[in-house]
C-alpha cells in the first residue's frame, strides 16, 4: 500500500431513470443559491428522491450553468403533479452520488438517512430507449460483514456489509449495504475489515399500501390500512478486494482521522441545533409588553373543573 496524505474521494456513482412525479425547490435564505428535489418513479410503488444544491454564481462571479439547469427543470419539466401521468416527462439522472441526510431531532438523537444527490438531470428524448432503474456503484472501506437475520433471528441467506465511503474533501460517511443471496457467501469469506472494495447493485425504495377489510355485522366494513416499506442498497456484484500494494487502497489511519473529524462535525451539528432552539425560546419571551411576567404558583383545585 502506498503512503497517502489525503483521503482520496471514492468512486461513487448513482444512475436513476424513471417518470417524473414532482419537482420541489427552495431558494437559500441568503438568496445566493438554490435547492431542488425530484421524485422519480422507477416502478409501481417505488419512488426515489434525488436532490441537488448550487450557487447562482461561480467564485469568479460568472453565471453558474448548474443553477441555470435547475431553473430549466423548475420552469419547463412536466411532472405528474403538474401535468398528469400521460404528459409527465421521463427523466434520466446520471453522475449521482450516495450520501447521507443527517440532523438531530428534538430528542437530541441523530437521524441519518441515505440520500441521492446529483447536478445532472435530463429528459429522455423521443426515440431514446427508456430503462427505469435505480443503480449504484461505489468503492468502500470495509468495517464488518455478518449474516442477515429477520425479526425472529432466522438467517435470510443474505449478508450485511458495513463500511465507510470517502467523500470529497477528506470526509467519510458510514454506510450499510445488503448483499444478495448469490454474493453473500463470497462477501462473508473474502471481504475483511480494512479491505478496500468496489461494489455495485440496486437501490430499493419500495412502499406498498395494504388495505385489509373486516366484515361488519351491519353497516360499512372496517378498513385497516398498513404500509409495507423496504429501503435498502442491495449489492448484486463486486470485485475482489484491492491488493495491498494497489495505489487505490485506503489508509486505515486516514480513515480513523476522518472519523474523528466526523464526530467533531456531528457534535457541532448537535450544539447548533440546541443554540438555535435556545434563541427561538428567547425570542418568544416578552411577546406582549416589556417582558414575561412571573406567574405566582397555584395549587390545583379539583373543584374548579367545570364538570
Amino acid at each position: 500500500m502506498t503512503e497517502q496524505n489525503v483521503l482520496r474521494e471514492a468512486e461513487n456513482s448513482v444512475d436513476v431513470e424513471g417518470l417524473l412525479l414532482e419537482v420541489r425547490h427552495t431558494e437559500w435564505k441568503s438568496g445566493e443559491g438554490l435547492n431542488i428535489e425530484l421524485d422519480i418513479e422507477v416502478s409501481d410503488n417505488e419512488v426515489h428522491t434525488v436532490s441537488g444544491m448550487t450557487r447562482y454564481k461561480k467564485k469568479d462571479g460568472s453565471d453558474n450553468s448548474i443553477a441555470s439547469g435547475y431553473q430549466t427543470i423548475i420552469d419547463t419539466y412536466k411532472s405528474v403533479a403538474t401535468h398528469g401521468r400521460d404528459e409527465a416527462d421521463q427523466i434520466r439522472v446520471s453522475g449521482g452520488k450516495i450520501g447521507l441526510n443527517e440532523y438531530y431531532g428534538q430528542d437530541d438523537k441523530l437521524r441519518s438517512f441515505p440520500q441521492i444527490s446529483s447536478n445532472f438531470f435530463n429528459r429522455v428524448q423521443p426515440g431514446e430507449e427508456f430503462e427505469p432503474k435505480a443503480e449504484f456503484s461505489t468503492e468502500l472501506y470495509v468495517r464488518a460483514t455478518r449474516e442477515e437475520t429477520d425479526s425472529e433471528g432466522n438467517e435470510t441467506g443474505r449478508a450485511i456489509l458495513e463500511g465507510y465511503i470517502p467523500l470529497y474533501g477528506g470526509k467519510v460517511i458510514p454506510f450499510t449495504f445488503v448483499v444478495s443471496e448469490e454474493g453473500s457467501e463470497y462477501v462473508m469469506d473474502n471481504y475483511e475489515p480494512g479491505n478496500t472494495v468496489y461494489i455495485y447493485g440496486d437501490i430499493v425504495n419500495y412502499k406498498e399500501k395494504i388495505v385489509k377489510k373486516t366484515k361488519a355485522a351491519f353497516g360499512k366494513d372496517k378498513e385497516t390500512i398498513t404500509y409495507k416499506t423496504v429501503r435498502e442498497y442491495v449489492v448484486t456484484g463486486g470485485e475482489d478486494p484491492y491488493d495491498e500494494d494497489d495505489v487505490k487502497v485506503y489508509d486505515g489511519e486516514l480513515i480513523k482521522k476522518a472519523l474523528v473529524e466526523r464526530e467533531t462535525y456531528l457534535e457541532e451539528l448537535k450544539n447548533n441545533r440546541k443554540n438555535n432552539n435556545d434563541t427561538k425560546k428567547e425570542n418568544k419571551k416578552g411577546g406582549f409588553g416589556k417582558g414575561k411576567k412571573e406567574k405566582s404558583k397555584k395549587e390545583f383545585d379539583p373543584d374548579s373543573l367545570p364538570f
